[in-house]
């Protein structure tokens, strides 16, 4: 059975460019081109924390001073959320001013 593909739509993290295409970026995509649970884990937060999706792209692929310089890019596939739900927390939140 296949998922809706709304609901699909509503879990991928999208880059808008101004009067351009959207891209979504291969960093939340599996090699069997399912979706990265951890990826969608960060983006649902994200979107809690209304933060724009470009702005969540970017963070992902820069070197965060919240996880000790390292980029959430290359975190992602270590199965636990936890240490970078608390990064885009420490960045987008109130709790970082």
């Amino acid at each position: 059975m296949r998922e809706d593909p709304e609901s699909v739509m509503r879990q991928i993290v999208r880059v808008f460019m101004q009067d351009g295409p959207t891209y979504c970026p291969g960093f939340q995509f599996r090699p069997d081109l399912t979706l990265e649970p951890v990826v969608v884990a960060l983006f649902e937060r994200a979107m809690e924390l209304r933060v724009p999706h470009n702005y969540f792209a970017l963070w992902m692929m820069v070197p965060s001073p919240a996880l000790q310089g390292s980029r959430p890019v290359d975190l992602r596939r270590n199965g636990d959320a936890s240490l970078l739900l608390s990064g885009l927390e420490g960045i987008f939140t109130d709790k970082a001013a």
